[in-house]
């Protein structure tokens, strides 16, 4: 951990080669995590991501330290130091040396933690407090969640003498890291699963070391299976109990040797070729990484079909990528030159609001009667379909890739309901809350391109609103069944959220209100990561979101529709409640 400058509260400062090392860090523009990374879908990451990083090489205990003195250089050590943390655990007492787990979590403080003495020592002991400001925090399994502003963090550490010197006893496990700190050694990278009818691949984001143990600790998580949330929604090609056949996955000559125990050849070879796809999509995304060779009880892992599967992408096709609006003569599409009428739409979209097109473009939908009826257009000139929502207002529509249109009321305990976009009057289908269920009511409910997730922002009674994603499990047609549980929050306390949408596979954008009065701002969330703000749009009620950050739409109060035109936002067309495929 940084330590605090010279004569802060009366506490000594660090050592001056750290203070150079730290100095050299900030001005080389590692102010706070990354915004993007590898976890993008699209062209290969070419970096090594340690490029222009200063590391701090830590140092040990200084002799005749006081108890401040030890925690301060103990937290520095653990932040900088990687792999087994020998230097950090110079500073700690024999007992905690072997039994301090510093990957059991990493706590990102927004500064330099506050160090103070609880009190003056006492027959050999002494206590010291630790206190800052919460960004986030990472599991055991590199599993990031944001924490509201405000959130606080108070530790205490206990230390003993040991030879006549000062030690940490009881450090508790896991690391502290600043921001800074977290931008020289931390990076998301995919962890990915497929989608249950093996269509495409999900990456489950974690937040790992870039190191000689990076590859290892993305083999041994995907080993270990989805983050919880995701789990019910997607399935892996590793049977349960297999492992790393010698625990490490080696990486040289641009090739990654993934060396697998017996019982991943229980597979069969459907779920055999995902597994070479998981391991594939995940590893060469790693930098430096060309080529995985993937063996069991070391002879190669074949897929067990002829000819090959090719692997699931990453990211599915969209037919027709073009945006869909209420313009000044009802439903349309919008392809960056022209707008253009959606047929047979015109006549009965009086009224539209919130429309949704599916990936193919071949069913659209949007609301009337003030958000009351749903109207369906099973195909691109058909006569729609209205689907009574029995007097609730609904939420805007999404169609998901498995041809399901999702019917949301927004009345407080209503569940989720869907309807088959070719047979719209056929009526609703439920889908099963959680067990623990929703709460409060849903405001908006957006289902990933990969159909396998579903965003959603919710209201308690009390005022309070959660932006989550939630798995969802599907059965035959992938009509969904029911939802699964909910991710960590995505913008805690970020303030009045007006709307959400995905962007690309990985991240949702969110426009909130931060306060009264204030205009609304976009936030661009990774589903594991930090928010990036954009900057604020006046009038601001919509927002959609393409696959890249140049697609990001959105539609204000006045009837316009504005893009993003470097750190500022252009005007482009009329129109209203801009959304795209899926």
């Amino acid at each position: 951990m940084t330590p605090r400058a010279p004569g802060s509260s009366g506490t000594p400062g660090p050592p001056r080669r750290a203070v150079v090392a730290l100095a050299l860090a900030a001005v080389s523009g590692c102010a706070g995590l990354p915004r993007s990374g590898p976890v993008v879908a699209g062209s290969r990451v070419q970096d090594d991501p340690r490029l222009g990083l200063v590391r701090v090489v830590p140092q040990g205990p200084v002799p005749g330290a006081a108890p401040e003195e030890v925690v301060h250089g103990f937290l520095l050590a653990a932040a900088t130091g990687g792999g087994e943390q020998a230097v950090a655990r110079e500073f700690l007492s024999p007992g905690a040396r072997r039994t301090w787990r510093p990957d059991a979590s990493t706590t990102l403080l927004r500064a330099v933690p506050r160090v103070r003495a609880a009190g003056p020592p006492a027959a050999g002991t002494a206590a010291v407090v630790v206190s800052g400001d919460v960004v986030a925090e990472i599991d055991a399994g590199g599993r990031y969640s944001q924490r509201p502003a405000g959130t606080a963090l108070q530790r205490t550490l206990r230390l003993v003498r040991v030879e006549g010197e000062w030690r940490v006893d009881v450090p508790g496990d896991g690391r502290l890291l600043t921001q800074v700190d977290a931008s020289r050694s931390l990076r998301p990278f995919p962890v990915c699963f497929a989608t249950v009818d093996a269509a495409q691949l999900v990456a489950d984001v974690r937040w790992f070391a870039y190191d000689s143990s990076t590859a290892t600790r993305a083999v041994t998580e995907l080993l270990a299976g989805p983050s919880p949330w995701l789990a019910p929604a997607v399935l892996t090609g590793a049977p349960p109990g297999t492992r790393l056949r010698t625990g490490t996955v080696p990486v040289a000559d641009g090739t990654a040797t993934v060396d697998l125990t017996a019982p991943a050849l229980r597979a069969a070879p459907e779920r055999r070729a995902v597994l070479l796809a998981q391991l594939r999509a995940g590893l060469t995304r790693l930098p430096g990484v060309e080529d995985v060779v993937v063996r069991v009880d070391g002879a190669e892992l074949t897929r067990g079909s002829s000819p090959p599967v090719p692997d699931p992408p990453l990211v599915l096709p969209v037919t027709d990528v073009r945006l869909v609006l209420v313009g000044p003569s009802g439903v349309a599409r919008w392809d960056r030159s022209s707008v253009q009428p959606v047929p047979g739409a015109a006549g009965a979209a009086a009224g539209a609001r919130h429309p949704a097109v599916a990936p193919d473009g071949s069913c659209t939908a949007w609301l009337v009667d003030e958000g009351r009826t749903l109207r369906v257009q099973a195909g691109r000139e058909a006569e729609p379909v209205a689907v009574d929502a029995g007097g609730a207002v609904l939420a805007p529509p999404s169609i998901d890739r498995h041809g399901w249109v999702w019917v949301v009321p927004t009345t407080a305990g209503a569940a989720p309901a869907v309807v088959r976009a070719q047979d719209p009057a056929g009526g609703r289908s439920a889908v099963e809350p959680p067990a623990e269920g929703l709460g409060g009511r849903v405001l908006r409910a957006r289902p990933s391109r990969d159909g396998a997730r579903l965003l959603l922002v919710r209201q308690e009674t009390g005022g309070a609103v959660h932006v989550q994603v939630r798995g969802v499990v599907r059965g035959a047609a992938g009509r969904p069944l029911r939802l699964a549980g909910a991710s960590p929050e995505l913008v805690p306390g970020a303030g009045e959220v007006l709307d959400a949408s995905w962007l690309g596979d990985d991240r949702v954008v969110v426009l909130v209100r931060p306060g009264p009065g204030q205009d609304p701002v976009p936030l661009v969330s990774q589903l594991s990561g930090p928010a990036q703000r954009l900057a604020p749009v006046p009038g601001a009620e919509s927002v959609a979101c393409g696959w890249n950050d140049r697609e990001v739409v959105v539609g204000t109060s006045a009837g316009r529709l504005l893009t993003r035109s470097g750190a500022t936002w252009s005007p482009v067309l009329d129109g209203r409640d801009p959304a795209y495929p899926g």
